[in-house]
């Protein structure tokens, strides 16, 4: 099946060199990638790693395609992205970045906080995707499946968060697409498995096409929504601000070390 796709990154690429006379290494990207979605923590990276903005793929690939920015951290190169939410446009983004030359992904962002010791803002290492999403199934995934992240790269995390904050967890993390379709009862059973947290699908996408493809990843969270606790705007909070800048500062310090392995 795979030897007949109709549409692979590479195509997309192709297509992309023809329509820019541009050349393959015009369109590669950094080894060290972030995948984030929030626009306060992209501010934060600018002024860490002097990111430059690119157009990368966004004029030739409307489904997939997102501007880059790209810069330096201590000598170590950088490429950021900010994309769309959800496992389907991950799907596409995590295969183009890995044909562009993405070795090192780490998915930096929020997630609803389902732990019994989990607070609002606080950190959250994944260690397992599990749960259902509709991409992943196309990747020959089991729904029941559980998707394991890359230890190296947990243990790094965890060690660069336990320098800077007692406020973190480490633990599963559950895929959930309908985000008013959470119960109590359901968060009650997931907490037996082990899971702390609970995001669109993301996780899993890229945990299965990074494991596929030999690609080290990881994840970092905030919590931004405790269901137990109720809804609570906290991005309108100074300490929001203050936890976005230190979960990049987190990361940055992880791709850091990754890179003297």
């Amino acid at each position: 099946m795979k030897d007949n796709l109709c549409l692979t990154s590479k195509d997309v690429i192709q297509a992309a060199m023809k329509a820019s006379n541009k050349k393959l290494k015009e369109f590669q990207i950094d080894p060290n990638v972030m995948i984030i979605f929030s626009g306060g923590l992209l501010t934060y990276l600018k002024e860490k790693a002097n990111l430059e903005e690119s157009e990368w793929l966004l004029p030739f690939h409307p489904y997939g395609g997102e501007k880059i920015h790209r810069g330096k951290y201590k000598d170590i190169s950088i490429t950021v992205i900010l994309p769309q939410m959800g496992a389907s446009p991950m799907a596409s983004i995590a295969e183009d970045l890995i044909f562009c030359g993405a070795k090192v992904i780490l998915l930096v962002c929020g997630s609803w906080g389902i732990g019994e010791k989990v607070k609002l803002l606080d950190y959250i290492i994944p260690t397992h995707g599990l749960g259902p999403d509709g991409t992943t199934i196309h990747y020959g995934r089991e729904l029941n499946e559980e998707i394991e992240v890359n230890k190296e790269v947990v243990e790094t995390l965890t060690a660069e968060t336990e320098k800077r904050t007692n406020n973190y967890h480490v633990g599963k993390n559950y895929s959930k697409e309908a985000f008013y379709r959470i119960n109590k009862q359901e968060i009650d059973e997931l907490q037996k498995k082990g899971c702390i947290s609970m995001e669109n699908g993301e996780l899993n996408v890229l945990a299965t096409i990074c494991n596929q493809t030999n690609t080290k990843f990881g994840a970092i969270f905030y919590s931004y929504y405790n269901p137990l606790d109720g809804w609570n705007i906290s991005w309108r909070d100074e300490r929001y601000k203050d936890c976005v800048n230190l979960e990049g500062d987190i990361a940055l310090a992880t791709i850091g070390r990754l890179n003297k392995m």
